[in-house]
C-alpha cells in the first residue's frame, strides 16, 4: 500500500504541490504520464 498524505513541495520559492494526497491499495498498478519537463521526476523525489 502507498499512502501520501498532505504533501506540499516548494522549490526555488515556487509552490509546486499544496496538500496533495494519494492512496493506492496493495496490488494496484499505476503510471504517471506527462510531457518532458512537467515535474514527474520532481514528484517522485518529494
Amino acid at each position: 500500500m502507498l499512502i501520501i498524505n498532505d504533501l506540499s513541495l516548494r522549490m526555488a520559492g515556487r509552490l509546486l504541490l499544496d496538500h496533495a494526497s494519494l492512496t493506492l491499495p496493495a496490488g494496484t498498478k499505476a503510471g504517471l504520464v506527462g510531457r518532458n519537463g512537467t515535474g514527474k521526476t520532481t514528484l517522485f523525489k518529494a
